[in-house]
């Protein structure tokens, strides 16, 4: 529960059993995560609404659920076998992929915003042998079962289908039951060892082929334990981003199991605010995008009401008294703000994309908790972690424990590839020994990441090593960082893609640095389309020569209309230069 349903009493004793999980020695693997969530017993573990209804999960339904469900997989023949999941966020997500897991085989997580044709090729790249779907998603299984003769058993998540062909899964958890009861130990006495492949995970596919990432338990405990010895775990958060996700998935719900912390399932992204209001999360993972609207929804509610110089003035107030005098007076001078979050200020685990400094800043200023860093679904996925957004928003923090990061082959600024390694990264690609084999070197793994270091040992993203522009007189631009410079100094513009293209000057073809720029007229009240774009076109020309001569755009697509994201909310880049090409044709 959120801290106003969770007495002084009961978090006190909630407390007490936390720290004897979390002594119970490391961590290895999920099943060991399961199985010592078993003293929490009825206390709340996942909450969700169903036809509007909230329904709460205890650990000891999940757990029963889990077991039972894995329990009839390995009377079905699944043993060892690779278990899809298609579906939105829900309980029965959660518990099918423990399910697989800790006793069946391994799961592969797929992102549903997919089209049909690229679904079902992941789920046969990764030789799937069961589907588990929700109904909103039962024409896509359809097409897979007409796709893939291999894969033979298709569960549906949340209805019972009269197709004679799909099962359901709330039936395969009831005949589990009762196996368990007639004295079925099976699932009871599978063991799990860390090295033991728990998922495939592909990754976005945004700039290139999706691979199929192989983490194994020890890679996701690993994870879950990194996490909690860097930052104190809350009471509840609520589920937001895509579970198919590693982010999400190992962030967030591994930690908030392992914890005890309520998980408050998300029923739809236009609902959040609703939901936050509704159960007070402490805390949620989120993507940029997330930071962008609440920064942005703020702001345009306090110019609305008249109260924007009001707010800068109790800003400057708060930050002289919490720096200088170390008074903290954000929960009296911005609790109308608090108040739209349930009367706190939660937590916010920021990852994904980089985010606008001066928007991390700013909220951190009004008294949210931010941290952020750096990592990839290779490395299940914390490579990085920053818990000093307030003081240094631009930062990836430093190295999350039992990882390594190092910069490999500097230039004169210090800038050079990221290579990690560590018990969290991945031991390759799913039968993709090729892209597996390039990817590692003398044990490390090359992220594709440019970035930096300062004498703190602190990480600095530059950029990814496919986007790097090297111009015709050999200098290096990196796209990510005049974007994150754009958008510092431009407060209104909400996305901003640089990346190489080509014009002739004098005669010859030559490489030039293009900007596609992105802001939303809601940014802009009052101002017609055409209004918008001389602004942008204004403002840009007035930054672009305050970098130096080689980073400067020297081409531009404006647009009013949304860039196109991907379910993590990423701006697709290959998407957007496609746009600017069909716009100069």
């Amino acid at each position: 529960m959120g801290k106003e349903t969770i007495d002084k009493k009961d978090r006190k004793y909630l407390d007490k059993i936390r720290h004897e999980v979390h002594m119970s020695g490391e961590l290895l693997t999920l099943r060991q995560l399961l199985d010592r969530m078993e003293v929490y017993k009825d206390r709340p573990c996942i909450v969700e609404k169903e036809k509007g209804a909230v329904v709460t999960h205890t650990v000891r339904d999940f757990r029963e659920d889990v077991y039972a469900l894995g329990t009839m997989l390995l009377e079905m023949g699944l043993k060892g076998k690779h278990i899809g999941i298609l579906s939105e966020n829900s309980y029965r997500w959660v518990v099918t992929f423990f399910a697989v897991t800790c006793g069946v085989g391994v799961v592969v997580p797929v992102d549903k915003e997919l089209k049909d044709d690229d679904i079902s090729f992941l789920f046969t790249k990764a030789d799937t042998d069961a589907l588990f779907f929700s109904k909103m998603y039962k024409k896509t299984a359809a097409f897979h079962r007409t796709r893939d003769e291999n894969c033979k058993t298709f569960v549906c998540m949340n209805k019972k289908l009269d197709d004679g062909e799909t099962l359901f899964i709330d039936d395969l958890i009831a005949q589990g039951r009762e196996r368990i009861k007639n004295g079925d130990t099976r699932y009871a006495d599978a063991v799990v060892e860390k090295e033991d492949l728990a998922a495939i995970v592909f990754t976005s596919g945004t700039t290139g082929v999706n691979k199929g990432v192989m983490l194994s338990h020890g890679n996701f405990a690993q994870n879950a334990d990194g996490v909690l010895e860097s930052i104190a775990p809350e009471y509840s958060s609520i589920s937001l981003l895509p579970m198919n996700h590693v982010y999400e998935l190992s962030c967030d719900i591994f930690t908030a199991l392992y914890m005890n912390a309520v998980i408050y399932i998300n029923d739809s992204i236009k609902n959040f605010m609703n939901n936050v209001q509704e159960f007070k999360p402490d805390a949620f993972a989120i993507v940029p995008l997330v930071i962008d609207t609440i920064y942005n929804t703020i702001w345009r509610t306090a110019e609305q009401t008249g109260k924007a110089e009001v707010l800068k003035k109790a800003m400057k107030l708060s930050n002289f008294m919490l720096d200088k005098l170390h008074i903290d007076l954000r929960p009296v001078l911005f609790k109308n703000i608090s108040e739209k979050f349930g009367g706190k200020f939660p937590t916010m685990s920021c990852g994904g994309a980089p985010t606008r400094v001066e928007y991390v800043k700013c909220l951190c200023d009004l008294g949210f908790k931010i941290y952020n860093g750096y990592g990839l679904t290779e490395s299940s996925p914390t490579v990085t972690l920053n818990l000093d957004c307030r003081n240094k928003p631009d930062c990836a923090g430093k190295a999350f424990p039992k990882a390594q990061f190092k910069i490999h082959d500097p230039d004169e600024n210090g800038v050079g590839e990221i290579w990690i390694r560590g018990e969290n990264v991945t031991r390759g690609y799913y039968k993709d020994e090729e892209a597996t084999a390039a990817s590692f070197e003398d044990g490390w793994f090359k992220t594709g990441d440019y970035g930096r270091t300062d004498e703190e040992g602190l990480l600095y993203i530059a950029g990814r090593k496919k986007n790097l522009i090297i111009l015709d007189n050999g200098k290096n631009v990196y796209p990510e960082e005049v974007e994150s410079f754009f958008m510092e100094h431009i407060d209104y513009i909400q996305d901003v893609v640089v990346f190489e293209g080509e014009k002739e000057i004098n005669g010859r073809p030559q490489k030039i640095i293009v900007g596609a720029v992105h802001t939303n007229p809601d940014n802009l009240p009052g101002k017609t389309e055409d209004e918008i774009i001389d602004m942008m076109r204004e403002d840009i020309g007035r930054v672009n020569k305050l970098l130096p001569g080689y980073k400067r755009l020297q081409d531009l697509y404006l647009t009013t209309q949304e860039f196109e994201i991907n379910s993590t909310r990423k701006v697709i880049r290959q998407k957007v230069i496609d746009r600017y090409y069909e716009s100069i044709k």
